[in-house]
């Protein structure tokens, strides 16, 4: 079997471009030559050129003015001869037509050629006119033709002489609002487009005379009950021919001018013999009057009860003269569907009758298994209010609505019975802490009463340690006059400790005045301390070396020899600092003396040498003290010595200055070999600095003093050296 060469060739994608190109001329306004464009393929040329002429024929019937001129409807549509536009819809504009055949007139509903382009759109246009073509019923409008002309896919319907119910809730809705000029008096839209059809039903004030209130009476809410009762016969036709309208809006529903309603646009139906152009999952139709479960756009089945759900929207809407939701917003009108409860009708108004709010609420549920179950169950309810007998539908209780909430929201339920049993759990596990802490309390009270007596004895005897220390600090290393970085030591900790001591045991008027007492009496020995430290290092000014690094003048070295001179003769022979050298110990009680003798002499040296001289004699003395000045607690301080740095410099004195070998050797070792391991320590230590400690270290030590080397200072203070033969134990 071959394919048909006509077929073939409106498959064509050439065909495609040059009709966009042609009606593109046409939008803009201008007059294309037609054979321009058929010469372009003259293969195409009879097939392009009856596509064209739709083009032409789509452009004329556009609606330029309030009446068409007579060369737009001097050529048919087939066998139909347009007259005037009636409406447009998503699938397609409605014309009023003649056909020619039976001169009868007709709705003629055709395709936009710029939708026919569109596969989907053309295929759901076959579908509309398919699936009307199959309904037969008194209450869906008939097609009588379908047909595609020059391009131009039609199909013709009966023309239905009235309005949409669309039409007649805007004009209720006005009246209801108290409208100053309503498009139409509210009498004539009940009597003439509604009431006719059922003379059991018409309202029995004449025409004209009833009040504008009259809509809310009984017969109205049962003359609106009528309606949606014809309409769900027509969907249960339909849905029993296997066709889903699922566009079920109060704008596809028409009234004639005899009362009846109709239903119309199928353009959206889901056709049991549709191959999957409508595939669940597809957010079709107008979502105001959407299922939930059609709106949620989700892959799951919808069926005929979507139209149910639709019907009960236009019937609430019709009711009420108000939406189903208020949503304005697409966001938000899909919340409202999804999520919320329409309200109650009888809450906007109370003449709603109670049984016909049932209805409408059960076709509105949520879930589609609580939904009548076909459109046939809710009109023979409808018909059972109509006369006046038990409905079947029941109005929820309270635990049916809290079902259905509950249904709705499953992650609020289940996170508030989380809470619930952690509640339950956490309130278990509190009375239980509660009654075991209270059956505890006594045993606790006296337990804290017992660490807290235990704890005033252990702060006492802390406190008497720490005193013990600072006396020992003061008294007893105070004949050690090389005993400083000791000394300090354990002032500094003992301070410390005295000062946490105070904080942990609580600030009151008596501790905070013993620790002011203390504090003062620490900081005087320390300041002491480094008064004997400087005094110290004024022995250095009895070295030329040191004399001329400091570049005094001769009248500063001519008072600084009396100076010296001075306090010799001042000294006795056994004191230290002259003869042999100072002793490790002093006499009991000389403290205060040397510390009398160094403010004096700190006096004297102030006043002599300028305070740059006093600096750089400071960095002498430290340069002086080589490898043992890493000992010093102020300069292990300063540099920020890690632990692994000082372990580092004790192994260094242990390898080069303090060798174990001098222990099997006759003589000590001579000045020359001391200053070499010294030198050679020194190197070591500065190498374990990082570049920052190295810096600060400089910045103390200031210029190298080539003229010092050392000597352990427990032997006396640094002697002198200028690289020659040792010169022996300092002048004094």
């Amino acid at each position: 079997m071959t394919d048909n060469p006509e077929s073939l060739a409106e498959d064509d994608p050439r065909i495609l471009q040059v009709s966009r190109e042609y009606l593109a001329e046409l939008e803009a306004g201008r007059s294309p030559n037609r054979q321009t464009y058929l010469d372009r393929y003259p293969e195409l040329a009879q097939i392009l050129s009856e596509y064209l002429e739709g083009i032409q024929l789509a452009q004329s019937l556009r609606p330029a003015a309030a009446a068409p001129s007579p060369e737009h409807t001097a050529s048919p549509l087939g066998d139909f001869q347009i007259v005037r536009e009636v409406g447009r819809g998503g699938m397609g504009v409605v014309y009023e037509a003649i056909q020619l055949s039976l001169g009868r007139r007709v709705a003629l509903k055709v395709l936009p050629f710029a939708a026919a382009l569109d596969s989907k759109h053309l295929q759901r246009f076959k579908t509309e006119a398919y699936a009307a073509a199959q309904l037969h019923h008194t209450n869906i409008v008939p097609v009588y033709a379908v047909g595609c002309e020059r391009g131009m896919h039609f199909y013709a319907m009966q023309l239905i002489e009235g309005r949409s119910i669309a039409d007649v809730i805007n004009e209720l809705r006005n009246e209801a609002k108290g409208a100053e000029t309503p498009p139409q008096d509210v009498n004539t839209v009940i009597t003439n487009t509604v009431a006719q059809h059922h003379e059991s039903t018409v309202h029995n004030s004449p025409p004209g005379r009833s009040s504008p209130r009259s809509i809310r009476t009984r017969d109205s809410f049962r003359t609106a009950a009528r309606i949606a009762a014809e309409i769900a016969d027509a969907l249960e036709y339909a849905h029993d021919s296997g066709v889903i309208h699922r566009d079920i809006k109060p704008a596809n529903l028409l009234l004639d001018s005899k009362g009846a309603v109709w239903v119309t646009d199928f353009g959206l139906a889901l056709v049991a013999t549709d191959g999957g152009l409508t595939q669940t999952g597809d957010v079709l139709g107008t979502l105001r009057y959407m299922s939930p479960e059609q709106a949620s756009g989700r892959r799951e089945p919808v069926d005929h009860r979507t139209d149910v759900y639709s019907l009960g929207a236009t019937l609430y809407e019709l009711l009420t003269l108000q939406p189903l939701f208020p949503g304005q917003d697409r966001p938000a009108l899909l919340h409202q569907i999804l999520n919320e409860d329409p309200r109650p009708l009888r809450k906007l108004d109370l003449a709603i009758p109670v049984e016909l709010e049932t209805i409408v609420l059960k076709s509105l549920s949520k879930s589609p298994t609580e939904r009548y179950a076909t459109a046939g169950e809710m009109a023979a309810d409808l018909r059972r209010f109509l006369d006046e007998i038990p409905i079947r539908a029941r109005r929820p209780q309270l635990v049916d609505q809290l079902r259905k909430w509950m249904r709705r929201h499953p992650t609020v339920i289940g996170a508030a019975l989380v809470l619930l049993v952690c509640g339950l759990i956490g309130l278990g596990v509190t009375t239980a802490i509660v009654a075991r802490e209270h059956s505890k309390t006594e045993e606790a009270y006296q337990r804290e009463r017992q660490r807290a007596a235990e704890a005033e004895a252990q702060f006492k005897l802390a406190r008497r340690v720490t005193d013990e220390m600072i006396q020992l600090a003061e008294e007893e290393l105070s004949d050690a006059p090389f005993q400083e970085g000791l000394r300090k030591q354990l002032l500094e900790a003992a301070l410390g400790y005295y000062q946490e001591f105070s904080s942990n045991r609580g600030t009151t008027s008596t501790s905070e005045s013993e620790l002011q007492v203390t504090q003062a009496r620490v900081k005087k020995i320390l300041a002491d301390l480094a008064l004997l430290q400087s005094d110290r290092q004024r022995f250095l000014l009895r070295e030329e070396s040191v004399l001329d690094d400091l570049e005094l003048t001769q009248d500063q070295r001519a008072q600084i020899a009396e100076l010296i001179s001075r306090r010799d003769d001042q000294r006795g022979p056994d004191q230290p600092g002259r003869g042999g050298g100072p002793r490790d110990r002093l006499p009991k009680g000389s403290e205060k003396k040397i510390l009398e003798a160094a403010r004096a002499n700190e006096i004297a040296y102030s006043a002599i040498l300028k305070p740059e001289q006093i600096v750089r004699l400071g960095q002498i003395a430290l340069q002086c003290q080589g490898p043992m000045a890493f000992r010093e607690v102020d300069i292990a301080r300063k540099l920020k010595l890690t632990p692994d740095q000082k372990q580092g410099f004790q192994r260094i004195e242990s390898e080069t200055i303090f060798c174990h070998d001098d222990r099997f050797r006759t003589e000590p070792p001579s000045h020359e070999e001391k200053d070499k391991r010294a030198r050679l320590g020194m190197q070591q230590m500065l190498a374990l600095l990082n570049p920052a400690q190295r810096q600060q270290w400089d910045a103390m030590t200031g210029k190298p003093f080539a003229g010092a080397f050392f000597f352990p200072r427990h032997s006396g203070p640094p002697f002198m050296h200028r690289g020659g033969p040792h010169s022996g134990p300092p002048r004094h």
